[in-house]
């Protein structure tokens, strides 16, 4: 389900605030510590299975075998249909060849066979590709999916370009100053956080809590990359992670700005909302593209880099500016797309 990420972070969101207002008045140091050790724990195989995921091919599998299931009815000869279900880079198509006078499908091809993470339920039903109308209804056919690796050569060629894409996107966001921006919002946040703490006893604008919250939540780099893997590959671990980081950050920020805080969930819902929508709208366009499976890989294995130095972050291990990477999840795809297209 895409934007089930979003939903899930909007939630753990609210019930932190609750939890915070309600049952948690403080949490413990050494509470927070094992925390954070687990989160920079689960942020590090996430990452490296990314980066796997992305060079070694998410999308493996490619159809090699239809029959039909249930032949419908209002077909016309050379209808293009799609299988319904499973998780695509691209998805099959597949052609009518012959119908009989009422438009039941005789016949069928397989024109495009796809690349995909996961398999329909089968049997597969069958509809027009991209909101095209057509008169033809009920059918449905059996897959049976092959599945292809990644040579070596080109997944280490895959590797290199990543690499590439992160240092230019590194040196482009460095020089625009992504992570200075956003260190100044955070900066902010946090100063509200610290003066509102030390004078605990004095109420505060509910105003406050909701400006600290929503900078927090809204302006890191796995807020913008939670969902775009959601809305492209509906791949919701990043998200996973910010979630439970949102929960416990919320439920500390009620006990000291009150109720306020769980306003944030909205501004965070709207936020990730569009940005996932947004990214099913261009992987829409990326289904009619022979290279879609390389593009969304190259998107993948970048994120995976950034999402691996967060443990950095988590642990104070070692400063480092993320925020300057993400331009390389647009560098990645179109260096990919100029090499392999």
């Amino acid at each position: 389900m895409t934007g089930l990420g979003t939903i899930l972070n909007t939630t753990c969101i609210l019930f932190g605030g609750l939890a915070g207002l309600f049952i948690f008045r403080s949490i413990s140091i050494n509470t927070q510590k094992s925390l954070k050790s687990l989160l920079a724990l689960v942020s590090l195989i996430i990452g490296f299975m990314m980066i796997w995921d992305g060079v070694a091919g998410s999308f493996p599998l490619h159809i090699h075998w239809s029959e039909l299931k249930t032949s419908g009815k209002g077909f016309r000869n050379g209808d293009i249909l799609e299988p319904v279900g499973g998780k695509a880079a691209r998805s099959a198509r597949l052609q009518v060849t012959s119908v009989s006078t009422e438009g039941v499908i005789k016949g069928i091809k397989i024109n495009v066979p796809g690349d995909y993470s996961e398999e329909p339920i089968q049997p597969v039903k069958l509809n027009y590709p991209n909101n095209i109308i057509g008169a033809g209804r009920n059918a449905s056919v059996n897959l049976a999916f092959t599945e292809e690796t990644r040579g070596w050569v080109q997944c280490i060629y895959l590797f290199f370009l990543i690499i590439l894409s992160l240092g230019i996107g590194n040196w482009i966001g460095s020089k625009i100053g992504i992570q200075k921006r956003l260190n100044k919002l955070g900066l902010n946040a946090q100063n509200k956080f610290n003066k509102a703490a030390q004078k605990n006893e004095e109420k505060h604008p509910p105003n406050e809590g909701f400006i600290t919250c929503t900078l927090l939540f809204c302006i890191g780099p796995m807020s913008l990359l939670g969902p775009i893997q959601d809305g492209l590959n509906g791949d919701i671990q990043i998200l996973v992670i910010k979630s439970v980081m949102d929960g416990i950050s919320t439920m500390t920020f009620a006990t000291t700005f009150g109720w306020s805080v769980i306003l944030s969930a909205i501004p965070v819902l709207v936020y990730q909302g569009s940005l996932t929508i947004l990214a099913s709208t261009v992987k829409q366009w990326l289904d009619d593209l022979p290279e879609a499976a390389l593009l969304l890989d190259s998107i993948t294995a970048s994120g995976g880099f950034i999402i691996i130095c967060i443990p950095f972050l988590l642990l104070n291990i070692r400063s480092i500016q993320i925020a300057n990477y993400l331009p390389a999840l647009l560098i990645a795809p179109c260096i990919v797309w100029l090499l392999f297209s």
